[in-house]
C-alpha cells in the first residue's frame, strides 16, 4: 500500500511520521502522481472543504482505498470537523479510517496502524 498526504499546519505530516510512513508522498500542488492503491491523509480547509491540491491530486490518481482526516474540534471548527475526509470517503466510496483531532492520541494512532494493516 502507498500513502499520500497534504499538510497545512504540520499536523497531518506528524501523523504520517508517527505511523512510520517515511515513503509517503507529500502533496504540495496536486500535480503529483502515485501508481497503484493508496491511502490519502488530509486536513479540512475553509468551511469544511477538501483542499484544492487534494482535489487536483485525486482527479488524476486512481487507486484510492481509504482516507484519514485531521482536524480541530475547537469551537471555531467543530461544525466542520473532518468534513474533507468525510467528503472524500463519500465521493470515492472508500472508508474513513480515522477522524483525528490534531495529531491524534497515541491510542488513536495505534488503532489507525491496525486499520491500515487490514487494508
Amino acid at each position: 500500500m502507498k500513502y499520500a498526504y497534504a499538510s497545512k499546519t504540520g499536523h497531518v505530516e506528524k501523523i504520517v511520521r508517527k505511523l512510520g510512513l517515511s515513503d509517503a508522498l507529500k502533496i504540495t500542488d496536486g500535480t503529483e502522481t502515485i501508481d497503484g492503491e493508496f491511502v490519502i491523509f488530509t486536513y479540512t480547509t475553509g468551511k469544511g472543504k477538501v483542499p484544492k491540491q487534494v482535489e487536483a491530486f485525486l482527479s488524476h490518481n486512481a487507486g484510492i482505498q481509504a482516507v484519514v482526516g485531521s482536524g480541530s474540534r475547537a469551537k471555531s471548527h467543530a461544525d466542520t470537523f473532518n468534513f474533507a475526509a468525510d467528503t472524500i470517503g463519500t465521493q470515492y466510496n472508500v472508508p474513513v479510517l480515522a477522524r483525528l483531532d490534531g495529531t491524534g492520541t497515541d491510542a488513536e494512532i495505534d488503532l489507525l496502524k491496525d486499520a491500515i494493516e487490514t487494508l
